[in-house]
């Protein structure tokens, strides 16, 4: 199926990618629009939108424009998500060998909980769970941790939005559940979920904490319900509080 393509954003990306290619210099509108293929107006446009995001430079002397300070910190978020990732993947190995279940780490993206590393069976029966493969943000073990942690006037944006919204449950009698719900996730310091992202799939997950006592990264495992029935979740997600707990002091996290 092809992909639909944003011409303003596909256009700013064109953009960005050349001045980190081409940095030796800054460029002006007329050369970077020749250089892309871009109309000049267009360009314009575009770079002024970059500009006061702080996404690109702009000298009013020389009128001319080159990457912008924000993306330093645009980076650095990035390279931090990307390290905790690394630090957390040993643990996630230990967590495999002991539970021998399908182990995954989650990074919340917008409404969404992407994949970034997994530890499974070599086993023609196993769970298969992508990296990248991204999860309902509203749905699982995984996006209650990050959702536990939103704050209230957040999560009713969340819910207005549709969310949290779970279409085989009224909505009207969802949301004081829900809420309830998340602060008992807080509380224990881990999410279970029965069937919720695939049917006869259960999951059980911890968050793990930042500097800022933000979730940064959630803990999960997954299994079958008949490998993973509901007596053996909580014992699981004690164990999983316990992991996170540890991974969330090594990053200089705030601890629960």
């Amino acid at each position: 199926m092809a992909h639909s393509q944003v011409p303003a954003v596909e256009g700013a990306v064109r953009i960005l990618t050349f001045l980190k290619d081409r940095n030796h210099r800054p460029w002006g509108v007329s050369e970077l629009s020749r250089s892309l293929d871009l109309n000049k107006s267009t360009c314009f446009n575009i770079l002024r939108s970059l500009a006061r995001h702080g996404l690109v430079s702009y000298d009013g002397g020389t009128k001319k424009y080159g990457l912008g300070s924000a993306l330093i910190e645009f980076g650095g978020a990035a390279s931090a998500a990307t390290s905790r990732a690394d630090v957390a993947k040993p643990f996630l190995q230990d967590l495999f060998d002991e539970l021998k279940l399908t182990c995954l780490l989650g990074q919340r993206f917008q409404d969404r909980v992407i994949i970034v590393e997994r530890v499974e069976a070599q086993d023609p029966f196993r769970i298969t769970i992508p990296i990248g493969q991204a999860l309902p943000l509203g749905q699982g073990a995984l996006g209650q941790c990050f959702l536990a942690y939103v704050p209230e006037g957040d999560l009713d944006r969340l819910w207005s939005r549709g969310v949290l919204e779970r279409p085989e449950r009224r909505r009207e009698q969802r949301y004081p559940q829900i809420k309830k719900a998340l602060a008992e996730v807080r509380r224990r310091g881990f999410a279970e979920s029965f069937g919720e992202v695939a049917k006869g799939v259960n999951a059980v997950a911890a968050p793990i904490l930042d500097h800022r006592g933000q979730v940064t990264l959630a803990l999960g495992v997954v299994g079958f319900a008949s490998l993973l029935p509901r007596r053996r979740l909580a014992r699981c997600g004690r164990k999983l509080r316990e992991v996170a707990g540890l991974i969330t002091r090594v990053i200089g996290g705030q601890t629960r």
